[in-house]
């Protein structure tokens, strides 16, 4: 089995991945990330890793949670710590306490996407099997095209109209509220590198393969129609698939849930 796969991204809208810098007035940019290596040293706009992997670890865990129904097993904050941990990447509450390694190897193999995506469990830190490295563009800079980077960024422009007819704004408050925002073109082409642990099971490689194709938005705006992709990759969902016909899921989830 590999360990590196690359993964094609392919914008099916504009699509906007905001920078974390200053602003420019009430426009979002795009993320930047300078090359060293490049002459000139540019910044070139991506799509971080952290942002695919967020994503990927939702799709996969609101499916599951979805095809196991664990939600209605559970009482009082049960479910909220068992969603937050699983499907947001959870929470350190204090300092990390003793861990049982028989426990962990044994709640590896009984839930493969929590296995390979890892999360904080409350009282300890569950590493991942995967890194998802920064969607870099097909553009000169990287080499993958003649077009310069820049060339492959457009400014978007949207304001919500309002019905001044049936509420006055001076009373609401809510009004037009223009905004403006960078997003790559519709056609742009990134790639990304996942990297696994030589250790990952196909049940955990395939469970990143079986949430990359549920990906329909990325980044911002979505609900807009923005971030609209079409994600390509030669990793094999099946093993994953099989793991969820087994019918352990839900057990396993609920065992879970009980000790965090």
């Amino acid at each position: 089995m590999k360990n590196a796969y690359i993964i094609k991204i392919t914008c099916e809208s504009p699509l906007h991945h905001g920078s974390f810098g200053g602003g420019t007035g009430n426009a979002s940019l795009v993320r930047r990330t300078r090359r060293v290596d490049i002459p000139g040293m540019p910044e070139v706009p991506v799509v971080s890793g952290n942002a695919i992997r967020g994503v990927v670890r939702r799709a996969i865990f609101r499916d599951l949670f979805e095809r196991t129904g664990v939600r209605d097993r559970l009482k009082d904050k049960r479910w909220d710590k068992l969603y937050a941990a699983l499907a947001n990447g959870g929470h350190l509450s204090g300092s990390e306490k003793r861990i049982d390694p028989d426990g962990i190897r044994n709640l590896r193999t009984s839930l493969p996407p929590l296995s390979v995506l890892g999360a904080a469990l409350y009282t300890y830190m569950l590493p991942g099997h995967v890194t998802v490295g920064i969607a870099w563009p097909d553009c000169a800079e990287t080499g993958h095209s003649e077009t310069p980077a820049e060339d492959l960024i457009e400014e978007v422009a949207l304001v919500r109209h309002v019905d001044v007819a049936h509420q006055d704004p001076k009373v609401t408050g809510v009004t037009a509220m223009p905004m403006t925002f960078e997003a790559f073109s519709t056609g742009t082409i990134l790639r990304s590198v996942l990297q696994f642990a030589s250790h990952a099971t196909p049940q955990e490689v395939g469970a990143i393969a079986y949430g990359l194709d549920k990906v329909m938005v990325l980044g911002g705006k979505g609900g807009s129609g923005h971030g609209r992709v079409r994600i390509e990759h030669d990793l094999d969902p099946a093993p994953y698939i099989e793991w969820l016909a087994g019918g352990t899921a839900a057990d396993a989830l609920a065992a879970l849930a009980g000790t965090l």
